[in-house]
């Protein structure tokens, strides 16, 4: 099978031939601000093809699973990690309905555009609009599935941070670091990349900007580093 290193930041061979949803820009910023975690589980939730558990395994991460409804996905998720570790369990279903225990670290790049007629795609529609699974719906899941002391990173729309701060405060969960992720040639930021851990709010560390390019980064912080 034809390789490609689309993972920025790392060496990783990584496929994603034959599935409609393409690691971007998004996936790079967070798969970037993943702490070190040596020997921890990982849930990520969402997994597509494998892409940010191979950015938890690359900071040391032992146990990996991940959570996809599309089972194509998945299976070439699991072709991807079987290069690196063989340490995984990838599962097939909404995140809503399976008990699969609590994690160290919990991932999601969610889809996170309110709903509209953009796309017909089923497959675009599900992996890019909050129906599929709505905030409230992700932060029962972080709830659920991290450990008393674990920890969640996020990225979403920058404009609607407010929803995200509130959803904390009502699932108890603080924010312990954050940053905002702009664009050149936008006027305001696009995404907020965030850790988040079980307990009261906080103080916070807020990083620099991340700044790109159309798509390309002018900087990034790298975690390993």
């Amino acid at each position: 099978m034809k390789k490609s290193d689309y993972l920025k930041l790392t060496d990783f061979d990584f496929s994603q031939e034959n599935i409609p949803y393409k690691v971007n820009s998004d996936t790079v910023v967070l798969g970037s601000f993943l702490d070190r975690m040596k020997g921890k589980s990982v849930l990520d939730i969402g997994t597509n093809s494998g892409a940010l558990l191979l950015y938890a395994f690359r900071q040391g991460a032992g146990h990996l699973v991940g959570v996809d409804i599309h089972k194509d996905a998945l299976e070439l998720a699991k072709i991807n990690l079987d290069c690196y570790t063989h340490d995984h369990e990838l599962i097939c279903g909404r995140i809503q309905d399976l008990d699969i225990g609590t994690f160290d670290v919990v991932i999601c790049n969610p889809p996170f555009f309110e709903m509209n007629n953009v796309t017909q795609d089923p497959y675009l529609k599900e992996a890019m609009f909050e129906e599929s699974l709505p905030l409230e719906d992700l932060f029962l899941c972080f709830r659920k599935t991290m450990k008393a002391n674990g920890e969640a990173y996020l990225i979403y729309q920058a404009d609607r941070f407010p929803e995200v701060y509130e959803m904390c405060k009502k699932c108890k969960l603080k924010i312990m670091k954050m940053a905002f992720v702009h664009d050149i040639h936008s006027t305001h930021a696009l995404r907020v990349v965030l850790k988040l851990k079980i307990g009261p709010m906080s103080k916070l560390k807020v990083y620099d900007p991340i700044i790109l390019d159309s798509g390309e980064f002018l900087n990034i912080r790298d975690a390993k580093k």
